[in-house]
């Protein structure tokens, strides 16, 4: 199961990752039952009076270092209190600190790394009895027994993804298909067809970027479903959900770049993708106008800095020169390039964020043509190069679980590499372009603050932010006491 933090629906993506252990344990035989909610009282409530009713075998979560969290600590914890059932956590963040995960006290035992043979093969050892011996045979896992921490050997990376499949059947889908507003809802968005869904064909990504959790986990490896597989899935999903778009959700789309070509041109409806910079700059025109033909509306590009100093520290592998050839690539063959940007990188001066805050402006400046999102401030995951690179420049990592979750959720954690006048930079440039806010009943607030947030972008002054904290006070008061609905129509 995976529990969200408080969020609207609409922002909430395919729970990818428990759709295919769902699909490994109906293979070996196993009943499923799928839960994808809000971690709100009422879920976890009904969601441990489920347990008492029904004893399973194992209840597994899967979650991502951030806000979801703390809702899965919360129920893990209160299961336990009630029950002896074993709890079990995967996904990014017990993948990367498992030991640790176990210490919170509520989690009895961590599948690191891809989970759908770990799953069905734990499965099999609980319902044999879950000896101590039997676990140790179990490649993947961590977990907890006589008072000591066990590790079993590495999971093979599975090869054939094909044999396994998201089970739809399980959940309701409708609730993942969105329409265009709700699609970078404030940037705008080219995807304008009623019902737009996500999919995922491949994982991994072979390239080295020093942030990304890529290396860690699928250790610059790529795996891809096989073409015929994607489009029999997409077909699928146009037939029995009257999909109209498509958002590939893949790190690494075109690493197999013939591939990727024979998935484009079967898609038969608009579809978005993530393209790295330097691909576009080396397959050029013709390249962009295949894609552009075959019915790319969107490309996603990891841009991240406008310095070639801090793009080189992060290993990303493209040039400065490269984001802008892409960029103009895209908006010449009609696809809307959407870029995305980060500051704060361990070792980053203020004359490299100046550098990467002047290059959104110019691309900013080619209009609707180009989106330009961020920028983000860097946040150091575990498992990655520039952790360890944070840590070496006095970034303390938490020390529990629980700190995860909620610094990576609202609070930004202590990174002393990052000038305090940065921290808010994202809200400040988000409200200054958001190009929707006819949907506020009260829009008049939300036009003074980004009025606020462009003159503070314009002028590069990002200091004494009562602006960023007066309205989330009102808001988080609102909602406080009971005035949920009017707290978004005021300032969302």
């Amino acid at each position: 199961m995976k529990l969200e933090p408080d969020v609207p629906q609409h922002l909430v993506a395919p729970p990818f990752g428990i759709l295919y252990l769902a699909s490994a344990l109906e293979q070996a035989g196993f009943e499923v039952t799928l839960v994808h909610e809000p971690g709100s009282e009422r879920v976890i409530r009904q969601l441990v009076a489920d347990v008492l009713r029904s004893r399973p075998l194992l209840i597994g979560f899967s979650t991502l270092t951030g806000p979801s969290i703390l809702p899965t600590l919360k129920a893990s914890r209160e299961i336990k209190q009630v029950s002896n059932v074993p709890v079990v956590w995967g996904g990014l963040h017990p993948t990367m600190l498992p030991e640790q995960t176990l210490e919170s006290g509520c989690v009895d035992i961590v599948a690191v790394g891809e989970g759908e043979e770990t799953i069905a093969e734990l499965a099999t050892a609980l319902a044999d009895g879950g000896k101590t011996s039997t676990l140790e045979r179990v490649a993947g896992l961590v977990f907890r027994a006589n008072g000591s921490i066990h590790r079993t050997g590495p999971r093979p990376f599975i090869r054939n993804l094909d044999q396994y499949a998201p089970a739809w059947h399980y959940l309701d889908a409708n609730r993942y298909l969105f329409s265009d507003r709700h699609f970078y809802t404030d940037m705008g968005s080219r995807l304008g067809a009623p019902k737009v869904a996500s999919i995922l064909t491949s994982r991994g990504c072979p390239w080295r970027c020093a942030y990304c959790y890529n290396q860690f986990v699928n250790r610059r490896s790529f795996r891809a479903h096989s073409a015929a597989r994607v489009l029999h899935d997409v077909r699928t999903l146009k037939e029995r959900y009257g999909v109209g778009a498509l958002i590939i959700e893949d790190d690494c789309f075109f690493a197999h770049r013939a591939r990727g070509l024979e998935i484009a041109h079967g898609l038969g409806v608009p579809w978005t993708v993530s393209i790295r910079a330097s691909e576009l700059a080396k397959w050029g025109p013709s390249f962009v106008r295949e894609i552009a033909k075959a019915g790319c509306q969107e490309v996603r590009i990891g841009a991240e800095s406008g310095s070639q100093r801090i793009l080189e520290l992060m290993e990303k592998d493209i040039s400065v020169d490269d984001i802008r050839t892409a960029v103009r690539l895209c908006v010449e063959a009609g696809i809307r390039p959407a870029l995305n940007f980060m500051i704060g990188i361990p070792g980053e001066s203020d004359s490299d964020m100046r550098m990467t805050l002047d290059l959104m402006d110019e691309l900013e400046a080619l209009g609707d043509a180009v989106a330009v999102n961020g920028p983000s401030v860097f946040l150091p995951w575990p498992g990655t190069a520039l952790y360890e690179r944070a840590v070496a420049m006095g970034f303390k990592p938490p020390s529990q679980t629980a700190d995860w979750g909620v610094q990576w959720g609202g609070q930004l954690p202590s990174t002393p590499f990052l000038p305090r006048k940065y921290r808010f930079i994202n809200y400040y440039r988000f409200l200054a372009f958001r190009k929707q806010t006819a949907f506020l009943k009260f829009p008049f607030f939300a036009t003074v603050l980004q009025r606020l947030a462009r003159m503070r972008w314009r002028r590069r002054f990002f200091r004494f932010p009562a602006d960023y904290y007066l309205p989330r006070f009102v808001w988080h008061f609102l909602r406080g006491v009971g005035l949920r609905r009017l707290s978004t129509a005021f300032y969302e």
